[in-house]
């Protein structure tokens, strides 16, 4: 069920118009139901995953709180990073499997193939879950946080689970902070006809942003991709218009998300912020998908420039290069680990990852000349 299907026309006003006519503390059990319901349209199956990620997420948060009351115990920080570690490990897993696991295995065949050894591994038939991506990230950051003292374990199964499902954001974001939502699912919503007004109004700019700009854009974006020899140098306007169709249709989708969710009272993150007038790549990714952006910054990138080996490589570089160059290379280098990362989540093609390290080694290289 996609939001501009004639399903969804009938399924939201239905969960609008109950959602206000319950009692409060129903409220959230029933955006529960109807995230569920909304996510298993597109396949019963997949909430099997999203429930086992929403379980194990969960019961980590548990176990860290529970470590952490028991502060006396010398072996505390261990336990709490095996809890984390499993978290993560079993959430990556699951991600790697449907996402991944099919590259994975034409990597590993190419690469014996360099050995004359033949390795006739079937590729497994599956269907990559809709939004595995997104909420997969959004419940780690939930573990990472509670382990870092920043979130307090949610109790309530059921709250965390909206947490994890809330069905606006589930297909394509913004990856949320649960410091930032929990409160407002606690938090009581009346009936307020402006909000809804305003809310209805982000929609239909993300519907015409989708369905105005990105389609219509769409249509020269094939006809010169398709044939772009006969265009020559002017093959660049379908590079321009692909810009145009790509902002609107990620920037649309994002309207439409906060605009839904804004109707029940809880406002999401902004994930984009005008990224075509930025003056640098480095403001360009400030702007562009800022969810995920501060998620990599907040989970990947200060982990590794603060580890311990980062911080052995950077003692190094000093020395070899000087005290400034020093300081700035690690800082590269873990830019460079960061995108990486960001292209190996955007999809399991090699296309996504030279994306990836393109634009790290572009901001990489920026820092060592500012």
């Amino acid at each position: 069920m996609s939001f501009n299907s004639s399903d969804f026309l009938i399924f939201f006003p239905i969960v609008v118009l109950i959602y206000f006519l319950i009692p409060q503390k129903l409220k959230n059990y029933w955006l529960l139901i109807a995230s569920y319901y909304f996510y298993m349209c597109w396949n019963a199956k997949y909430a099997l995953i999203i429930l086992f990620s929403t379980i194990v997420t969960y019961l980590s948060g548990l176990a860290l709180d529970t470590l952490q009351q028991r502060s006396a115990d010398p072996l505390i920080m261990r336990k709490k990073k095996i809890v984390v570690a499993i978290s993560v490990l079993l959430n990556l897993s699951l991600l790697f499997y449907f996402k991944y696991i099919n590259f994975a295995i034409g990597i590993l065949g190419n690469a014996l193939s360099v050995f004359h050894i033949q390795l006739n591994l079937p590729s497994v038939d599956i269907l990559l879950p809709v939004g595995i991506s997104f909420y997969t990230f959004q419940a780690l950051g939930y573990t990472i946080d509670v382990y870092r003292g920043d979130t307090c374990a949610e109790k309530n199964f059921f709250q965390y689970a909206l947490f994890v499902s809330f069905f606006p954001q589930i297909l394509q974001g913004p990856i949320g902070r649960y410091s930032n939502l929990a409160h407002q699912f606690y938090e009581e919503h009346s009936f307020d006809f402006m909000r809804i007004e305003r809310g209805v109004q982000r929609v239909l700019w993300g519907f015409f942003k989708k369905m105005v700009i990105a389609d219509t854009a769409a249509v020269f974006v094939d006809a010169i991709f398709d044939q772009y020899q006969t265009y020559n140098g002017l093959a660049i306007f379908g590079v321009l218009a692909y810009s145009a169709q790509l902002y609107g249709d990620f920037s649309g989708g994002m309207d439409v998300v906060i605009g839904i969710a804004s109707m029940f009272g809880i406002e999401m993150d902004e994930n984009f912020k005008r990224p075509y007038f930025s003056i640098s790549i480095t403001d360009f990714w400030h702007r562009w998908h800022i969810t995920l952006g501060t998620w990599m910054k907040d989970y990947v990138f200060y982990p590794v420039t603060l580890s311990r080996w980062m911080g052995s490589f950077s003692k190094w570089a000093k020395k070899v290069f000087g005290r400034k160059t020093g300081r700035t290379l690690p800082i590269c280098l873990a830019n460079i680990i960061v995108f990486f990362v960001v292209g190996v989540w955007h999809g399991a093609a090699w296309k996504y990852i030279i994306y990836g390290l393109y634009n790290g080694l572009i901001i990489a290289f920026s820092g060592l000349m500012a």
